[in-house]
């Protein structure tokens, strides 16, 4: 329970006006203007990252391109990669070709060397003995001159097939070199475009993050925006003392307790009997300054609506507001309690001005 519960209603009332000081309109509408400026600060900010996103989107485009322009690289070097893999297989099939033939041409010299070896033995240990005769012998030499000369010519082919083989394994290793480039090359660029693509990711990450934060300090702004315009247009147009027999009842019922500060005992406001659970409600904007037990009085808030103007609101059985919250004029502030000069259900209400007590009933509407 607060501590204003020990204090009397006038004191109350008197901290609340020196608290509320500060809060005149005049250095309500500076502060006002100091946020303007801040709210224009703000916009030479959005400014400036927008300007950012815009440079950053370029950039975006930029790496986009050289991603495409790399990849038209790679392709060409996977087309040429594809030719030479394609000449690489056409060797390999001659490579296997020659080496058939040569396989071929070395059984063939084999076996003519298996005939001449016999006859080279024969001829070496027997000489001219063995001839018959000089026909014989002018067959036999006329038929070894025949293989000798086979086999030179199969030698020779052999030769020129190994060195036919020969050609087509340096060609081949030749190829295979220029894949290996070919590979490096390929794998270079895709490293190169991967990183780009990391590089971008990142980036767009980034972009992403600029343009959420960018969006959410725009709401802020534009709700600030709003919030100040709201103050700003409530300060010219909220003047209290422009509602003077226009402001709406706290509640609905009848008055049982007339306005009479001089009175015996004393009464500084109205009394209103109600029914029961009644809600009450504010009679102007304002800020709730106080919502809490006084003695005598019950449950009460206090409003101030600015321009030292103050109203209360008593007896009520429970609170619907919290102390520095805004309120709109007609905005429920709790319920209608027993009020004793009522016999039951009712609200006592007052309007002060520089802490003075002023009729409320010049200042609502004619009697409901």
């Amino acid at each position: 329970m607060s501590a204003l519960l020990r204090l009397p209603f006038a004191l109350v009332l008197g901290l609340l006006c020196a608290a509320q000081a500060l809060a005149q309109p005049g250095q309500i509408e500076k502060a006002l203007q100091r946020e303007h400026q801040k709210a224009a600060e703000h916009k030479g900010v959005v400014q400036q990252l927008a300007e950012r996103e815009k440079a950053l989107a370029g950039r975006l485009t930029e790496i986009e391109a050289r991603m495409k322009a790399a990849e038209g690289r790679i392709e060409k070097q996977e087309a040429a990669l594809a030719d030479i893999r394609q000449e690489e297989a056409q060797y390999a099939k001659l490579y296997e070709a020659v080496r058939a033939k040569r396989e071929q041409a070395v059984r063939e010299l084999r076996r003519l060397l298996d005939l001449l070896w016999p006859i080279n033995a024969q001829g070496m240990h027997e000489g001219a003995r063995s001839a018959d005769s000089w026909d014989g012998a002018d067959r036999r030499f006329q038929w070894t001159g025949a293989v000798y000369g086979r086999t030179r010519a199969a030698l020779e082919d052999v030769g020129r097939q190994e060195q036919e083989l020969s050609g087509v394994l340096a060609r081949q290793k030749e190829l295979e070199a220029q894949v290996d480039r070919q590979l490096l090359v390929i794998n270079a660029d895709k490293d190169a475009l991967l990183r780009d693509r990391l590089a971008v990711n990142a980036r767009m990450g980034q972009v992403t993050l600029q343009r959420q934060d960018l969006e959410g300090e725009l709401q802020s702004i534009l709700k600030t925006i709003q919030q100040l315009n709201y103050q700003l247009s409530s300060q010219r147009s909220r003047k209290f003392d422009a509602y003077k027999a226009a402001l709406p009842w706290p509640v609905a019922g009848r008055v049982v307790a007339q306005f009479n500060p001089e009175g015996r005992p004393s009464r500084r406001g109205i009394g209103i009997a109600t029914n029961e659970g009644a809600t009450v409600r504010s009679v102007f904007w304002g800020k709730v300054v106080h919502n809490d037990v006084l003695r005598g009085l019950g449950k009460v808030v206090i409003l101030f609506h600015g321009g030292d103007y103050y109203s209360l609101y008593a007896y009520l059985s429970d609170v619907t507001v919290q102390p520095g919250q805004e309120v709109e004029k007609d905005e429920p502030l709790g319920h209608a309690g027993y009020y004793p000069e009522a016999h039951g259900n009712g609200v006592y209400f007052e309007l002060r001005f520089h802490q003075k007590p002023i009729n409320p009933q010049q200042w609502l509407m004619p009697a409901q």
